[in-house]
């Protein structure tokens, strides 16, 4: 086509521009076409800033830390992760799968009252997680914490079937500050439905999605933190935190070892602490059991399974 021709048609859609423009803005002016408009552009908003942000800096903290439907990753500190007054965690730490253990056992949360006019009261307190979650979180986050570095935390997915076969995901964060250790729930049981959405929140674990919101509730030696400063959007809340005085929790040498550095606690410490990691965890096994989220099976064989640890 000759360079003529290209200056006609030219000519003719600059000319053109105006009337279109003005058919645009009296079509936007109708309710319906409005609502359409906005709708399109807050979701244009949306998926600009989701393909701009740049997913944040993240490496495994071992083999088995990295599966199909769970995962445990060392990430470095940024505004969007976590949110803490020092750029220096007391990063690595020295904890071992059974004390973690104890600490998940603890982890309790609550959804949220919903609606408006009518509002749903909140919900019962439940366990964080299932005795296999704890399983592998507690050894996972054991060999995580002993790489972290002070400008790094850990962050954490995990996503299953629920009992109408829809897949629910959990994502959030760890982190120690000083005599505390910090846990950040971004998404709890978040019903999951699109294969983009599941993958936007493996690669960010630390941000919130839309939908029903869980609290973390503080028990013994924990203390709810609220970030009322904290960014929030149309499109998610505010994570919730808790903060853990784990030394205060655990048994008695944790906090010497963890200050002195050593990482392998004299075999008089271990034999003391023992019993005591045991009774607490039969006690949330049993606890589990009596609230229906394990069977009478996997009940009975996993306290065996404890018994013959001890």
């Amino acid at each position: 086509m000759s360079t003529g021709h290209n200056n006609v048609h030219l000519a003719l859609l600059l000319e053109g521009a105006p009337r279109v423009v003005g058919a645009m803005r009296k079509l936007c002016k109708q309710p319906f076409v409005l609502s359409l408009c906005l709708v399109a552009g807050v979701g244009l908003c949306l998926s600009i800033a989701l393909v701009g942000a740049a997913t944040p800096t993240a490496r495994l903290a071992c083999e088995r830390c990295e599966e199909e439907n769970r995962f445990v990753r060392i990430q470095q500190l940024s505004e969007e992760s976590c949110r803490t007054s020092s750029r220096h965690l007391t990063h690595p730490l020295e904890l071992r799968p059974e004390e973690w253990a104890s600490v998940l056992l603890t982890l309790q949360v609550q959804r949220q009252a919903e609606g408006l006019l009518f509002r749903d009261p909140p919900g019962p307190m439940l366990p964080a997680f299932t005795p296999d979650e704890i399983n592998h979180l507690s050894t996972a986050l054991s060999e995580a914490f002993a790489q972290a570095r002070p400008d790094e935390c850990v962050v954490f997915g995990i996503s299953r079937l629920n009992d109408v076969n829809m897949t629910e995901v959990i994502t959030g964060g760890w982190f120690a500050d000083g005599p505390s250790l910090h846990l950040i729930l971004a998404n709890y049981r978040k019903v999951v439905t699109m294969p983009s959405t599941r993958r936007l929140l493996w690669e960010r674990p630390l941000r919130p999605d839309a939908g029903p919101h869980y609290d973390l509730v503080a028990g013994q030696h924990q203390t709810v933190v609220r970030e009322s400063a904290a960014p929030t959007s149309i499109f998610s809340s505010t994570p919730s935190e808790l903060r853990i005085d784990y030394q205060a929790m655990l048994p008695g040498g944790v906090a010497d070892r963890v200050t002195s550095g050593q990482t392998h606690p004299s075999s008089s410490s271990n034999e003391a602490s023992a019993p005591l990691l045991l009774e607490e965890r039969l006690r949330a096994l049993k606890r589990f059991h009596e609230q229906g989220l394990i069977t009478e099976n996997d009940y009975q064989t996993k306290r065996q399974q404890l018994l013959d640890q001890f």
